[in-house]
Order: structure tokens, then sequence, then C-alpha cells
């Protein structure tokens, strides 16, 4: 049995003041990676409700996922990186199991994938790069680039790159359920950059609006 609350105070320990892309936030890899940690295991009660026995291996792999973020190919020397991190955290069948799913978790679109617990860490942090997140992420970049008129950049943006980016990134989720989360996402944060773009012209909107 992992001890999860150690597990989670190392990664904030390596990856809460990390800053590993210039445009976000500082420990942006380790609160993906805790969101992640917690998707991938709702992605597999909802998908693999018997199948628990693999929880702890997921949420280890989720949370350190990125570790080798900036360190390119990431996955790869987050695999290594965890090794050594992880050494004496976790038993070498858990350890293995955790560095082969860092390893394999950006290796998307691929015939085969060794276990269904890859193919649940793929799509879980996939999803988390969408929907609030996404925005989140845009508004970050813009603010930390220090772009000019990002009211009229930003929907410039999502039309020009981020619907084909959208197109793309859907065929590569594993499951029809995957793909449902990610549908309601897409539906969100496309609606947030619609009302980003109306008030930015000075629009108001909403059911007040129709009695004025």
């Amino acid at each position: 049995m992992m001890d999860l609350e150690r597990l989670d105070s190392l990664a904030k320990q390596y990856m809460g003041h990390r800053k590993s892309h210039v445009e976000r936030e500082i420990g942006h890899v380790y609160f993906h990676g805790q969101r992640v940690a917690k998707g991938v295991l709702r992605l597999r009660e909802k998908l693999f409700p018997e199948e628990a026995s693999h929880d702890d291996v997921l949420f280890c792999a989720g949370l350190f996922h990125d570790l080798g973020k900036g360190i390119e190919p990431h996955p790869h020397s987050g695999s290594i990186l965890a090794r050594e991190l992880l050494c004496g955290e976790l038993s070498e069948k858990e350890l293995e199991a955790v560095c082969e799913l860092i390893e394999i978790h950006d290796k998307r679109g691929m015939d085969e994938l060794p276990s269904p617990w890859a193919k649940l860490l793929q799509d879980a942090d996939l999803l988390d790069h969408f929907g609030i997140q996404g925005v989140w992420l845009s508004f970050t970049y813009y603010a930390y680039v220090g772009q000019k008129g990002m009211l009229e950049e930003l929907p410039e943006f999502y039309e020009a790159e981020w619907k084909p980016m959208v197109v793309k990134n859907r065929k590569l989720l594993n499951f029809p359920f995957s793909r449902e989360i990610f549908d309601e996402k897409i539906t969100y944060e496309w609606s947030v950059i619609q009302r980003l773009q109306e008030e930015g012209k000075g629009n108001y909107i909403g059911p007040a609006v129709q009695s004025l």
C-alpha cells in the first residue's frame, strides 16, 4: 500500500516551485499532476469499476507523469527521474509499473498500448488541457508572454489554431467516455471565448439585456 500523502508531499517538493514553461504559472506541473492523478481514478471507476488493484500505481503515475517536463523527451527523462526519486518509496514492482506508465503517457495514437492503465493515464492527461484549464492556459500564456490586444488575439487563436487542435486531440482519446467528457469541456471552453469576444466589444449578454 502506497503512502499517497507522502508521495504528494514529494511531488510538491520537487515540482511545486518549478516553472517548466515561461508562459505557465509556477508549479504548473505539480498542480496538473494532481488533477491528472485524481482524474485517472475517476476514469478507472467509470470504465473499469471492478479493477481497483492498480489505483495506487495510476495515482502515482498521474502525479509524477510530467516530472521530466522541460527535459525533452520528457516522458523518458521523467521515467528516469521518477525511478531515482521514488526508489525506496515503492516496491520494485510498483516502481516498474509507474515508470512504464510515465514513459508511455505521451505516446498517443499507437496501435497497441501495453495495458488499459496506459490508455486511462493518456486520456486523463489530455483531458486536463481543455475546458476551464484550457481557458486558464490561454490566459496565462498571453499574460506571461506580454502580447498586446488579448481580447482580439485570443479569439483569433481559437478560430485559427484551437479548432484544428480540438479535432486532432479528440481522435487521440482512447475511450468513448473520454470523448464525452472532452466534448463537454470543448463546448464550455468555446462558450467562454465567445463571451470574452462579445464583452470585449462592449456588448451585454443575457436575459437582462432583453428587457433594456
